[in-house]
């Protein structure tokens, strides 16, 4: 009887998260976005690309990643179309540039934005940092076909995107350590500035970059992603997500405190009892 009735309260847990994170679903609910400074930094190196130069998306993440990454690429994308930046897609993920691709392609109808003349992906790079150093240095040399086999000669686009020095911004998405590949090459090499958009389990690792001036912008996770959309004045699927997460956390924290005057109540009885 007693493991039962242990068992009761571990059921109302339950019910309450799977409530707060169901009921936000349904009942439409507002919350506001308030982005931090490394948000308004990356938003702003978007914003000062310059003209004649394009924005490289370097998708290094999978499926296992996408609910985070996706959602920062997709707004950095948005944002990127909004000012007829032209995009350059690559990876060090197999599935990352396919991914990319299709936000691209989602947003390309709404901005008049076309594969070719005002985007391009080389899909998948092996090699890690040496071949970031090379694509720095030629890119037509490093990947002379799309990831469709398509040579680049036939890409409008490409015609004036040659090496780093038509890069205005990289742009990394990950949820792995990936970074210091970027730093060593465009960065200290090209002089080519660095904002990257990772997962929140690896965002503290970033700050330190973001100190030094090495990175230029961050977005950590599906909260930087939300803050992002806040800026471009959208509602998408980051600041979707986040009302119900915001609801479970709340009521996680509700249910901590809770826990813990209940426990200090049980310990004050027994020191009354003789």
């Amino acid at each position: 009887m007693e493991e039962r009735r242990e068992m009761w309260p571990r059921w109302g847990i339950y019910l309450l998260v799977a409530l707060a994170i169901t009921l936000p679903m349904v009942v439409p609910v507002k919350l506001r976005m308030i982005p931090t400074p490394p948000v308004k930094r990356f938003y702003e190196m978007v914003e000062t690309i310059p003209k004649g130069k394009v924005l490289l998306i370097a998708a290094d993440f999978d499926t296992g990643t996408e609910g985070e990454n996706g959602p920062q690429a997709e707004a950095v994308i948005e944002h990127a179309m909004r000012r007829r930046i032209p995009i350059l897609i690559i990876g060090s993920d197999l599935q990352g540039p396919e991914l990319v691709q299709s936000y691209a392609e989602a947003l390309a109808k709404k901005y008049d934005y076309r594969y070719g003349r005002d985007f391009v992906n080389l899909g998948f790079l092996p090699g890690g940092q040496p071949v970031l150093e090379r694509l720095g240095r030629s890119i037509w040399q490093t990947k002379p076909t799309d990831f469709r086999g398509t040579p680049l000669a036939e890409l409008p686009m490409m015609k004036t995107v040659t090496s780093a020095q038509d890069i205005g911004l990289v742009a990394e998405f990950t949820g792995a350590g990936l970074l210091p590949w970027y730093i060593q090459t465009f960065w200290a090499q090209f002089r080519v500035p660095i904002a990257q958009g990772c997962t929140g389990i690896i965002g503290p690792e970033q700050f330190p970059y973001l100190d030094s001036g090495q990175l230029s912008g961050l977005l950590t996770g599906l909260t930087g992603a939300a803050q992002y959309e806040s800026l471009l004045k959208t509602e998408k699927r980051a600041y979707r997500r986040m009302i119900p997460q915001t609801f479970a956390h709340l009521t996680v924290i509700a249910l901590i405190v809770a826990g813990n005057i209940l426990l200090l109540m049980r310990m004050r009885r027994g020191r009354r009892v003789p």
